[in-house]
């Protein structure tokens, strides 16, 4: 009787701190809104679980609403044929994707031809000293990208310049000459524009890189395909009919896939230059999905299933080694995803009992809970850097968004 008339005061006092701690918060924030009136940015949310808990991840998040995008207004002309016009065609493609791939970045605005019509682009030239700077001013440019070609050694050879029209001079951007077909055009274009990004954001664009995506296949049957980043070029990998879903991308450009069926679900490898190009990972008689792989260990990430619980495995990139590294009861761990560096795991459990974000190291040790704020956090990412968790979440309207 005494263990639980103590274990009584004990809760009440919990309760009543959690309340106190509450009131204290409610009055302080709508100080806080008094003061911030009119163009306040920062809201401050606290988490009064994690407080009376004596935890600390994320038990404060600042939410900065966003405002309307700031893109560097910056004109892409058509090349400039310098001599003979032998490569119309690879020249308009090369603007096409540069200016797409900028334009799809979020940091620049393209200026419509139709801004610059009056403007004699080929007649000025490529040189500083020859440059309209006036006009390119007068019609809202910021930046001027310049590109030519020539005829050299049986070949047409592109060259690529860079204003600053604010300040009426050349960029110190430097990316070299290139020789280019139909063959390799639209690769030398995203990489410009990746080098481009990554002179005004310190970090190089995407472009080129493919992305895979289950599609709609016969029936109820879904396919595995991957295209550019812009859309182009797209591809059907060579797999057996059947529900094949949640696609990453393997060792080697192989792609690790789910495929479902009445029996279970398991993961597969596709390799295009192994014999059989198929290959079974898992063989779970529950399920296993949601494979991700990261290449400094080798090793594949995804959730598993022997009963109604599913966990976090880790095995080898061949399937072998297969290791348990969460063990909770009553709920669902899923959607792993490895950090950059390889030793920690991001995923989903619904332990306590709504979705929430958790982190683990690679062994299985040091498992702490990321998320305190909204009750419903789900498919977690890194960023590239490691600093940064994306996730999707149900915000206070009952409305999806993405967080980090």
């Amino acid at each position: 009787d005494k263990d639980v008339a103590a274990d009584s005061v004990a809760k009440n006092a919990i309760k009543a701190l959690a309340e106190t701690e509450k009131a204290r918060r409610a009055l302080s924030n709508q100080e806080k809104s008094e003061k911030c009136e009119g163009d306040c940015a920062v809201q401050t949310h606290f988490n009064d679980e994690a407080v009376i808990l004596g935890v600390d991840p994320l038990s404060l998040i600042t939410v900065t609403p966003g405002g309307p995008p700031v893109r560097i207004p910056i004109a892409v002309p058509d090349s400039i044929a310098l001599g003979a016009d032998t490569s119309r065609e690879v020249a308009q493609t090369l603007i096409s994707v540069i200016r797409n791939d900028l334009a799809m970045s979020g940091l620049f605005e393209i200026m419509p031809p139709e801004t610059y019509a009056l403007i004699p682009t080929a007649k000025e030239g490529i040189a500083p000293s020859t440059i309209q700077f006036d006009g390119w001013y007068n019609v809202g440019a910021s930046v001027l990208v310049k590109t030519h070609y020539s005829q050299e050694n049986g070949g047409d050879t592109f060259g690529f310049s860079v204003f600053n029209v604010d300040a009426a001079s050349a960029l110190p951007f430097k990316f070299e000459s290139r020789k280019l077909s139909a063959n390799n055009v639209r690769s030398v274009a995203h990489e410009f524009a990746n080098k481009l990004i990554g002179f005004y954001t310190g970090t190089d664009g995407v472009f080129g890189t493919r992305i895979l995506f289950a599609a709609q296949g016969r029936s109820n049957y879904r396919k595995i395909q991957s295209f550019d980043t812009d859309g182009f070029g797209l591809h059907t990998y060579a797999l057996p009919e059947a529900i094949n879903v949640m696609p990453e991308w393997g060792p080697r450009s192989t792609v690790l896939f789910t495929q479902l069926s009445s029996k279970s679900d398991n993961i597969y490898v596709y390799d295009s230059s192994a014999d059989p190009a198929l290959k079974q990972l898992t063989d779970f008689e529950g399920w296993a999905s949601g494979a991700d792989y990261c290449a400094k260990n080798g090793k594949i990430a995804f959730t598993g299933a022997r009963d109604q619980n599913g966990n976090i495995y880790v095995m080898n990139a061949d399937g072998s080694d297969l290791t348990q590294i969460t063990d909770m009861p009553d709920s669902i761990q899923t959607s792993p995803t490895w950090s950059p560096d390889c030793s920690q795991i991001a995923f989903v459990s619904s332990y306590s009992g709504k979705p929430q974000i958790y982190v683990i190291q690679a062994d299985g040790t040091g498992m702490r809970r990321l998320t305190w704020v909204g009750n419903y956090n789900t498919t977690p990412d890194w960023s590239p850097k490691g600093d940064l968790i994306a996730f999707t979440a149900r915000d206070e309207r009952n409305v999806f968004d993405i967080f980090t």
